[in-house]
């Protein structure tokens, strides 16, 4: 892309054989697209309802549900089937509403790829469907027009364009048709090129297509969203596989016991037999999972977490390499003005202020090259961190940003890039104009002829060279990042399209601290204990990475340093073999971080990547785990699985630390309900051989099943504590399905179904309390939904009741309140009993 905005537009449309006045011919439309591909982009239906339907009911779970469901319908049982049908519907929207919320973004994208363009072929103007685009068309735009592939201007009349989906820039960027001079580092700066999908919010213009279809950044985009969504988005799968098994075997043994029990046996055991598939199939998993998620992420937004993809929690755990950006792991997020070198001289920053020509030049420079600024509302800086520190140091010298700027207006500014690596602002003040310059010392130093010294304008020796370059290289072992200084002063005002950056007088040095973190051997010892590879990338040179990693304890060696223009000229192998010793990579461009990413992940590493910039798009995609940091583009935050502000080496561990909490909550959400469901199969049992007409019936099994499954199973998932084994499993269920066939043994009537409700829902809710260690003394969210199922257990009881018309014998009042004692003993004796085994 870069080659079509440092050349001409006319040299362009000579590469792609067109004309500005015909455009290119209908006849040759379809070898081009054979060439350079086309304009449409068939991509995954992710807005057609039967597409998300279809692979819902791929899960084994849901499908498990569906069965059961026709058995009941053939069992003729159609109160048990409407229900299990309504969960099956609930579940299913559940699931198709997940996936269509997760690929809203590429509905969308997918929308501004669609659009219709005005075009110039054969001489003639006509409105086609963008699909039928090819590269080298001419095409018109006007205010409100959508671009409908990646075009170089050739003509543009006051443009001005809306990009933030494609760049990630909320502002609107005013376009031309200039080529640009020097390299481009990033989409932004290609201020002669309308991307794909953006929109034009005034203006009018002409342009010839450049890259169509997936080729085009729009295109790119989508596809890295397709593929984060496809592969990172498991968690879901995950827990379906978790089920599926134990609940085929649950269903299989219902289905041979009941098959023999209907072919040889009465109504009763046929009854049966629909009310054990109806407690399988009476499964809310959906609300619950919905609900946990909710929970989950509501937890990590109290702590300025947000889980963007709530499969992080599977895709963290296995993570042993981690790639950091230096500043806000290892480094703070401030800079600070420690050194200056000027007049041929080292002086220090703590000095008293006196007026002096070259250390007034140096300052009033790093404010003019500087877009910082400072709320005096709220009292914050915004900018990068080197400016603020050049704002903060020119403050403590009585030197006022505000004032320099109202002085000096800004004439040109001609950006930085990563070739040249220093930004120039042309000032006017009066009939004076001066170029102020800022950036790489070496690189400064080469467009400098002259040297300010004291004031005075003197011609730069190769001896000041070697002593400029000699302190250069000092600030850098001691670990500052450095910048030079230079200007030139002009008699006329000067043109954009002359060398302005050149014959220039530097005037020195100054050397920023990124001060290392306070507890950063804590963090450094907490990452290495965990068995994680801390992996840095930073901006400054590599002897100031070397001093700074060496500072940090990252590294032994310096050869384990290396910086990004070493990496240019390796092959494949010869850069794998590298990677083995390296921690530090310095000064590396996004595709290069993106190789390293790629190579560990081709090992067989589990990598975590972090990354705040439009270029750093790739690399979290590509990343088992991305995380977003700091001010980002909602582009950046989609691609990512997890955006925190602020202090995310913490937030990576509290994620990777819950991860592992919640897998083994999981599994125990998943007893809980093994158990109630086995304790239910064992009393429809003990039914058949006692003869027991009355007793768990399809409003016991909604209830238990249905309804208060759905606290319970947030208790385990949002609590850690202790796992309960199959042992435990079978021994519970058995012990509560024994206490409640005791208790409805010879017990006639509908006084019988309220017996396995209470036992069965007090047991479950005694033994989730008792194995997540909620305190009753301390309020929280695990004893709120507590308090809740309680309620719920005596709401149900009491209208089972009241609907029945029953009244309570005193020995059933007895009998319920000795088997709840005596849940509540076993309960525990069990914990003493397995504390000591754990002992």
């Amino acid at each position: 892309m870069e080659k079509y905005c440092i050349n001409s537009w006319t040299k362009i449309v000579e590469w792609f054989d067109s004309d500005i006045q015909l455009g290119i011919s209908d006849k040759d439309c379809a070898a081009i697209r054979q060439k350079y591909g086309g304009n449409k982009m068939d991509l995954p239906s992710a807005n057609k309802l039967y597409v998300h339907m279809f692979n819902a009911l791929k899960q084994k779970v849901l499908m498990l549900q569906l069965i059961i469901l026709i058995i009941l319908l053939l069992l003729k049982y159609y109160l048990f089937s409407s229900v299990v049908g309504g969960f099956l519907i609930l579940n299913l929207s559940i699931a198709i509403l997940h996936t269509i919320k997760r690929n809203k973004e590429i509905v969308r994208l997918q929308k501004l790829a669609s659009t219709e363009a005005i075009v110039i072929r054969d001489g003639i103007e006509k409105v086609i469907k963008s699909d039928e685009l090819v590269v080298g068309d001419m095409v018109k735009f006007f205010t409100d027009s959508i671009i409908p592939a990646d075009l170089r201007i050739i003509n543009a009349n006051d443009v001005k364009v809306d990009e933030n989906f494609i760049t990630g820039d909320e502002q609107h960027k005013k376009k031309n048709e200039q080529k640009i001079i020097g390299s481009i580092d990033s989409l932004k700066e290609m201020q002669n090129i309308l991307f794909k999908g953006s929109k034009i919010e005034c203006g009018n213009g002409l342009g010839i297509v450049i890259a169509t279809g997936k080729s085009t950044q729009l295109g790119r985009i989508l596809a890295m969203l397709i593929y984060s969504s496809s592969r990172k988005h498991n968690f879901a799968e995950m827990i379906f596989k978790k089920m599926e098994k134990d609940l085929l075997i649950y269903l299989l043994a219902i289905i041979s016991l009941g098959s023999y029990f209907i072919y040889f046996g009465q109504d009763i055991q046929k009854k049966c037999v629909a009310t054990a598939l109806f407690a399988l199939g009476c499964l809310p998993f959906g609300i619950i999972a919905f609900l946990s998620f909710k929970g989950v992420i509501k937890k990590f937004a109290n702590e300025n977490v947000d889980i963007l993809n709530f499969s992080v929690f599977n895709l963290i755990k296995d993570v042993n390499i981690l790639f950091l950006d230096k500043v806000g792991a290892i480094s703070k997020k401030e800079m600070v003005v420690k050194k200056l070198f000027i007049n041929d001289d080292l002086i220090s920053t703590d000095d008293p202020y006196l007026k002096e020509t070259t250390f007034d030049r140096i300052v009033e420079i790093s404010l003019i090259c500087n877009n910082a600024s400072y709320d005096m509302g709220v009292k914050s800086e915004v900018g990068g961190l080197d400016e603020i520190a050049f704002l903060r140091y020119g403050t403590r010298k009585k030197f006022s940003k505000y004032r320099i700027d109202n002085a000096y207006s800004r004439i040109i500014e001609i950006p930085m890039d990563s070739d040249k690596r220093f930004l120039t602002i042309v000032t006017r003040l009066n009939n004076r104009y001066r170029a102020n310059t800022r950036g790489n010392v070496d690189a400064v130093l080469e467009q400098c002829t002259y040297i300010m010294i004291e004031g005075v304008e003197r011609e730069l020796t190769e001896e000041y060279k070697t002593k400029i370059k000699t302190m250069d290289m000092n600030f850098s072992i001691e670990g500052l990042i450095t910048q030079g200084f230079a200007y030139r002063n002009f008699t006329y005002e000067p043109s954009s399209d002359e060398n302005i950056e050149s014959n220039m007088v530097f005037v020195g040095i100054v050397g920023l601290e990124n001060p290392l973190e306070d507890d950063l051997h804590i963090s450094l010892n907490k990452i290495k204990d965990k068995g994680l590879v801390p992996i840095i990338f930073t901006e400054e040179s590599k002897l100031s990475a070397i001093t700074n990693a060496k500072k940090a304890n990252l590294i032994k060696n310096s050869n384990q340093v290396v910086a990004g223009i070493e990496l240019d000229s390796l092959n494949q192998q010869e850069l794998k073999e590298l990677l083995c010793r390296v921690r530090v990579f310095c000064r590396v461009t996004s595709e290069i971080k993106s190789k390293i990413i790629s190579l560990f992940i081709k090992d067989g590493h589990q990598v975590v990547t972090t990354g705040e910039l439009f270029g750093d798009l790739p690399a979290l995609n590509l990343s088992n785990v991305g995380i977003a940091k700091g001010n980002v583009s909602p582009v950046v935050k989609k691609i990512s699985d997890v955006y925190i502000k602020e202090n995310y080496l913490d937030g990576f561990f509290k994620i990777r630390d819950f991860s592992r909490a919640l897998n083994k909550n999981i599994d125990r959400t998943f007893s809980t309900f093994y158990i109630m469901i086995l304790s239910e199969l064992f009393i429809l049992i003990g039914s058949i051989i006692i003869g027991q007409t009355e007793g768990l019936d399809f409003w016991n099994v909604l209830i238990l099943n249905g309804i208060l499954l759905v606290p319970l199973s947030l208790i385990n998932i949002l609590n850690e504590g202790r796992n309960i084994s199959k042992n435990e499993i079978v021994i519970k269920s058995l012990i509560l399905s024994i206490i409640t066939m005791i208790s409805i043994y010879k017990v006639n009537g509908k006084e019988a179904t309220i017996i396995p409700l209470t036992i069965i829902s007090i047991g479950m809710l005694i033994l989730t309390l008792s194995n997540n260690n909620v305190s009753l003394r301390k309020f929280s969210n695990e004893l709120k939904l507590a308090i809740i199922s309680f309620i719920l257990i005596l709401i149900s009881v009491g209208c089972i009741i009241i609907v029945n018309g029953i009244v309570l014998r005193d020995i059933i009042i007895i009998e319920l309140i000795v088997s709840i004692i005596f849940l509540i003993i076993f309960e525990i004796l069990s914990r003493k009993w397995k504390n000591s085994l754990m002992r």
